[in-house]
């Protein structure tokens, strides 16, 4: 018979997510792991299985944090507005320096790490079904007649932005590069 878990699996995960987040998909160990969530390492593995099982549900967290956050950036917001939203907020913090777990992730690992490329690859699928149905939901008419390639483009510019926060350049071409993004992506 199995024991029971003396442990709060949802803040398990949530630890594990911001262990990934902060050390790198591909960089950070399993005792890092284990040191950020206080487990064992026959807990780790007997509650989640292997590294690659656990660092599947750290992707799947992420997204789950990002989507309300999309979602909130788009509530009552024309589609420039939303993308300025966004944008701004990786100008001015980035998510206090970390990036994006995804884009990290995908610019960290290799091929050969074939489970987390499709852990990476759902997580992206996922972000992208939701910018598509919000830019169709706020112009359904403009970038929202083919909203999967404005998802696209929307996470191109997110995904430029993030690697240009953290390049050092002034925070004022990273603003203004912001905004242009959005104006641009927007239609304007």
């Amino acid at each position: 018979m199995a024991r029971p878990r003396n442990f709060d699996e949802s803040a398990v995960i949530d630890a594990t997510a911001n262990a990934f987040w902060q050390g790198g998909l591909g960089s950070t160990s399993v005792d890092e792991v284990l040191r950020a969530t206080g487990l064992s390492r026959s807990s780790l593995y007997g509650s989640f299985g292997n590294k690659d099982a656990v660092l599947r549900l750290a992707i799947e967290r992420y997204v789950d944090w990002q989507i309300p956050a999309i979602e909130k950036a788009f509530r009552g917001k024309s589609l420039r507005q939303a993308l300025e939203r966004i944008f701004d907020g990786i100008a001015r913090s980035n998510n206090e320096g970390k990036g994006c777990l995804l884009v990290n992730g995908v610019n960290e690992l290799h091929d050969e790490d074939a489970d987390a490329l499709e852990a990476l690859h759902a997580g992206f699928a996922r972000v992208a079904a939701k910018l598509a149905e919000l830019v169709h939901a706020v112009d359904p008419s403009g970038r929202g007649a083919m909203p999967e390639l404005a998802a696209a483009e929307i996470m191109t510019a997110i995904s430029g932005l993030r690697t240009l926060q953290r390049s050092g350049l002034p925070r004022t071409i990273v603003a203004k590069t912001a905004r242009r993004y959005a104006e641009l992506l927007a239609g304007g």
